[in-house]
Parts: structure tokens; sequence; C-alpha cells
């Protein structure tokens, strides 16, 4: 499909929201109604740390604002115990491991809807803009919220991407933005929101909104190239066939019809070609190898509550992901490799809730019953490949209690896989019982103590399994148990309610057997895939958020993470790697960030802190990658303008202009700089 046909393709898709979500509502918008709805956050500039029995950390808007942040993996590297490997650059590929468990075990839900790719499991954050995100929520364990389908219980630790935090306080609302900066990036941004609001039903409305976002970007920046030690002799190279062109198009419809009801669509369309580059191997530095990518989805959620404590929700999923991946010197007798891929997936949930109205003890009391039912399918134009599919079930049943100062949560999740191809039998089939629990107590006023344990089942995905080239047949599934034991200094007023604090210290334990890890061979397509065995990771996090107002409408406010974690292998005591820290986590790191918000600007410095790591299972100096430490300054600021806002943000990135690598051979840009200038109305 050539440019033309895709951008006409956004455009029709965009045109066809419109059209749904201006007739779905019967009422003239003419008059402006007697009353608005205020505009409703989820978190304010300063977010408090959660006191859930699951481990909870947030980014709300505000906070992602004064990041120096352009894609959602930038932000979550201010998060504690999250590892992103990026293999820097715009376009280069960016996942997320968290607590050592892999980005496998890290699900990411989209408004409520897991995102999903059966071939590689693993979601490229670097596809996903910032530029309509709400608030971001990962979470470790099992928190107070039940009333969701089955899939999400099925993840170690979820990303909860929201992007339907604010309720607008006007009909209409235009933002237009352009992003540009070094290496040849620019980036324009559009986003259009419309309420309709009935005049005779206060609590019936459509809201729609529909963004599209365009980034380009060449990515030739330069790095110094060691031949030998950090000692010995240097050159000055610079990234080739990092180039970068991606579509992000997004409509959105939430329809009201009364306090009980709603139902929410999502449309969502991807399309970008870029190069890879290759890794930094002496005396061989071209690159040519290119990938296509093109994602689309359409999912849609409805709620009804239906008084004396029941709920329902029911929701569906249609997503299409094709792959082209090119590499015109490859060795073989065709002289070039290339290979496409199309993944297919429908998705099926249902819930069921209901709580127990409060009684005179204050008890709370839910239990929900989920059942999820979907069907993978991937086509590769290799003849050689199998064309897998698998449907899965999971149903789970879920119970919350507890009283003001008490919570307890329980899970029981049952999944059954079936694998085959064509219809028939492939590889095994599989059922498991996944249980969880998690509880919290409240301690007076000032601390919450909390405590969880789970268990995960993951299924090899189908790459792992079936791709010719790192494929392997023999990989059993991974098999998780977590512990998790912490504390939460609940937000505390200090200095005559000029300061606010909180914070939380947590300690765990995960046992991985049959871990499956993946790390690149010779390029970012090429991957090698290996069974650990058995691998223990223990460690803790310690998260810290202050807020010191010390002159009216001036703000000085601190966050800041660390985490300590051993992730060892203890598969073979004979063996080289027995407990040696496994490929690319490193045992210290954290971030910290100062902001200071005037009524003219807002500056923030940033730090992230990485220790070294190891690039194989093997802890000797010639696999050692070496720490970092990336520091970065963000300005910016909104001025509002009668009914309308302008705004500005200039980010000066790695300040220390060093060219350091979170994979090996895979050099990070070094100084860097970037600014956004959006108007609203």
């Amino acid at each position: 499909m050539n440019k033309k046909w895709t951008i006409g393709l956004v455009l029709a898709g965009l045109i066809v929201f419109f059209c749904v979500g201006s007739a779905l509502a019967q009422s003239d918008t003419t008059e402006k109604p007697a009353h608005w709805l205020p505009e409703v956050q989820i978190g304010g500039w300063y977010s408090k740390i959660e006191a859930s029995p699951a481990a909870v950390q947030t980014l709300t808007v505000h906070q992602i604002e004064n990041l120096p942040a352009l894609q959602l993996s930038d932000a979550l590297k201010y998060m504690s115990g999250v590892v992103v490997k990026d293999y820097g650059g715009t376009g280069g590929m960016k996942t997320v491991s968290v607590r050592g468990l892999g980005s496998q075990h890290t699900g990411v839900a989209y408004d409520g809807m897991a995102l999903t790719d059966c071939q590689t499991g693993q979601i490229d954050l670097g596809k996903l803009t910032l530029d309509n995100v709400g608030s971001l929520n990962l979470t470790t364990g099992l928190d107070l919220d039940i009333f969701k389908p089955a899939r999400l219980f099925s993840y170690s630790n979820l990303l909860n991407i929201n992007t339907t935090n604010f309720f607008p306080n006007k009909p209409l609302k235009v933002r237009v933005a352009i992003t540009a900066g070094m290496y040849g990036l620019i980036s324009p941004q559009l986003f259009l929101e419309n309420l309709i609001k009935s005049k005779k039903q206060s609590d019936r409305y459509v809201l729609w909104n529909l963004s599209a976002n365009y980034t380009y970007s060449k990515g030739e920046y330069p790095y110094l190239l060691y031949y030998g030690g950090i000692s010995d002799s240097v050159s000055r190279e610079r990234r080739q066939n990092t180039d970068l062109s991606a579509i992000n198009a997004e409509a959105n419809v939430k329809v009201s019809f009364n306090a009980n009801q709603r139902l929410l669509v999502k449309w969502y369309y991807y399309d970008s070609e870029r190069g890879l580059p290759s890794a930094t191997v002496f005396y061989n530095l071209k690159s040519s190898q290119r990938l296509w990518n093109r994602n689309t989805f359409a999912q849609t959620q409805y709620y009804h509550s239906f008084g004396k404590g029941w709920r329902y929700q029911v929701g569906g999923k249609f997503n299409y992901d094709y792959t082209h991946y090119l590499d015109p010197e490859y060795l073989n007798f065709e002289g070039k490799l290339d290979n496409e891929y199309r993944q297919y997936e429908g998705y099926l949930t249902n819930v069921l809730c209901y709580t127990l109205p409060k009684n005179t003890k204050d008890i709370d009391f839910s239990v929900s019953v989920a059942n999820d039912l979907f069907y993978n399918q991937l086509d590769a134009s290799t003849m050689e490949y199998v064309s897998p599919a698998r449907f899965t079930s999971m149903t789970s049943l879920s119970v919350r209690s507890g009283k003001k100062i008490f919570s307890i949560v329980g899970n029981l999740l049952f999944t059954t896989v079936n694998n085959m191809s064509q219809g028939e039998q492939l590889g095994k089939n599989y059922l498991h019982l996944s249980p969880a629990v998690s509880a919290s107590v409240r301690l007076k006023d000032a601390v919450t103590l909390r405590a969880f344990y789970k268990n995960i089942f993951r299924m090899p995905t189908f790459n792992d399994l079936y791709y010719r080239e790192v494929g392997n047949l023999n990989l059993e599934p991974e098999k998780t148990h977590q512990w998790n034991l912490g504390a939460v200094l609940n937000q505390q007023r200090l200095a005559a309610g000029k300061v606010y604090l909180s914070a939380s210290l947590d300690g765990y334990f995960n046992i991985v057997k049959d871990k499956i890890v993946a790390f690149p061979s010779h390029n970012l397509f090429s991957w090698t895939m290996l069974n650990y065995g058995t691998v223990w990771i223990a460690g803790a996090e310690l998260n810290a958020n202050v807020e010191y107002q010390f002159v009216k409408h001036y703000y000085l406010r601190f966050n800041g993470n660390g985490t300590y974690q051993k992730a060892i292998d203890r598969t073979d005591p004979l063996g080289k790697t027995f407990n040696h820290q496994i490929p690319y986590t490193p045992v210290w790191s954290g971030s910290t960030s100062v902001g200071l918000e005037t009524p003219w600007f807002t500056i923030t410095y940033a730090t992230i802190l990485c220790a070294k790591r190891y690039a194989l299972g093997e802890n000797i100096p010639a696999n050692e990658v070496p720490g970092y430490v990336d520091h970065s300054i963000t300005i910016g600021h909104e001025y509002p303008v009668k009914s309308t806002k302008l705004g500005f943000k200039i980010e000066f990135l790695n300040l220390a202009n060093k060219n350091y690598s979170i994979i090996r051979n895979y050099p990070m840009q070094g100084f860097g700089c970037r600014g956004r200038i959006s108007f609203e109305f």
C-alpha cells in the first residue's frame, strides 16, 4: 500500500468517526446547555503514592509534560524497577521489562483492553505517542480493581494507558502542535474533540475525539567507536540507516445513555517505515535492513450497572498487524531475505460483578467473574513457516473484601491453550490454574503495610517456537511465582500544609522456571531464544514524592526512585552461569526529577541512573556493558489567552553528551535538543 492510499485510509477513518459521533446524540448544539460539568482530572501535577495492596506507580499528564519524553517509552524510564531496552534513536525498538521478568510478562492495556503481538509477545512502546495520554499506571501484583477482563489478570505487571481522564469544559476543543529537534526530527500533531449533550437529560451525552500524528526522523547522530578498551584508539562515526517515517491516527467515541449505561468505541491506525541500524561491529558499520509495519485495531466496550450492586461489561476487539522485513544483503541462494508476516486476533470478553450493599459494620465485599476468548493466527510469506494459530480461553474468579483499615483481594485464573495450524493440532495444549492474593492493612493514618503473592503462566510466542532462524520447539512455558512485602507512607501534610510527602518501600522475591530470554543476535529483527531453566529474582524498590509550596503559586517538586535487584541463574550448579546475573538486568538503577513551577514557566531537571549489566549470561569483563547516568533539562509552560492556550516546551537531552549503550553495540544519542509549540482553542 503506497503513501497516498495510506493517507486516504486515515482520512476516511476519521471522517467515519466524525459522522458516527455526530449522529449518536439527537440534540441541538446551537445553544449552550444551562449547566456544564467542570473538567475532571484523575491525578494532578502532584501524584501521591497509592496505598494499594499491589505496587502501583502513576505518572499524571502534568508530570509527563514536564519530563524529557517524546514517546511513551521515554516516560517509563522514570518508574522504579523498569528496564527499557532502547536500541537508540527515535525509530529504535523499545521494550520494557519490570522486576527482571522480561517484556512478555508486562501487559499493556490501552483504555481497558490489552495490546498484543502473538508473533514476538513484545509490545514496541516506541510506536505509542504521548499526545493523547491522560495518565500511566504501572501495577505489579493484584490491585483493588476486580471489575476487568480476565486477560488483565494474566500478566505479572500491567501498564495501563488511559486517554479518557478528562471531561471537557467546552463543547469543542482543537489543539495543534509541532515538535522539532536535532537529527531531522519533525512531528506535527492534531487533536479535535467535541462534546454533544442532551438538553433533556443531563447524564446523556456523546463525547468524541480524533487525533493524528506524523513523525519523521533522519536519526543519523554521531558517536564514538572504541576499537579496544576505553583507553584504546577511537573514531568518530555516524549512525546509519536510522530513518523513521510513521503515521499515528486514533478516534474515540464515548456514549453515555444515562448514569448506568455507557458505550466506548476506539479505532487505531499505525503505519511506519524505518531503517534498522546494525550493531556497531568493527569495520562493518553499514546497514541496509528495512522494516515496514502497519497495525490497525477496533475495539468496543459496553458497561451497564443494573442497580442493587450488579454490574456487567462486554467488549470485543479485532486486531490486524502487518510486518515486512527486508535484508537485501542476506547470504542465501536468493541474495536477500524478504519476509512478510500478518497477524490476526479476534477477542471477546464478558465480566459480571456483584458488590454487597454496605451494612452497619461498613464491610466492603465484591465478587467478579470474567471470561475472555481470543483467537490468534500468524501467516508468513516463507514456505517453511507453518502458519500457526492459537485459541485461548481465560476464566477468572475474583473476590475483594475489607474495611477502612484492611483489604484483601483474591483471584483464580484458569487458562486453556490450544495450538493448531490450518485446523490441526500443532504442538502441545495446556491447562493452568493461576492463583493470586493480596492484602493491605492501615496503621493509624501514617503507614499502610501490604503483601501479595501471584502465580503466572506464560506460553512461548509463535516466534519463540516456530520462526525458522530462532525458533526453538523445545521451549517450555514460563512459570513464575511472585512475592512482595511493602510499606507505604501515606500522604502527609507538613509545615502547616506547605509540604506534601508520600513514599513506599517494597521488597520482592520472584522465582521463574523455564525462563525464556530473548536478545538480538546480528540485527534488530533476528533474536536468539533460550530457556534459562530457573531464575531467582530478589530486590527492593524505594519511591518518594515531595511537594513544597514556598510562596503562593510557586512549587518545588521532587520525585525519585531506586531499585536494587539480583536476578540470577539457578539452573545448573555446575554451569558457567550459575549464580550469575541474567543478561541486561542491572543490580542498581533509579531516576530522579526536581521541578520548579512558577506562573511563567516550569523547569525540570531529570536524571536516569543505571549500573553495569552483562550482554550474555556469563558475568565476565568481555560481556560487561558499562553503567551510565543521563541528565536532561525540560523548560515549558502553558499560557491562557482568553479562551485559548499557547504552550511551549524545550528539552535539552543527555547533557553530558555520552554515547552510552543500553544494549551492547547499540549506542544511544549524545546531546540533543528538541522543542514543541502547541495552540489550543
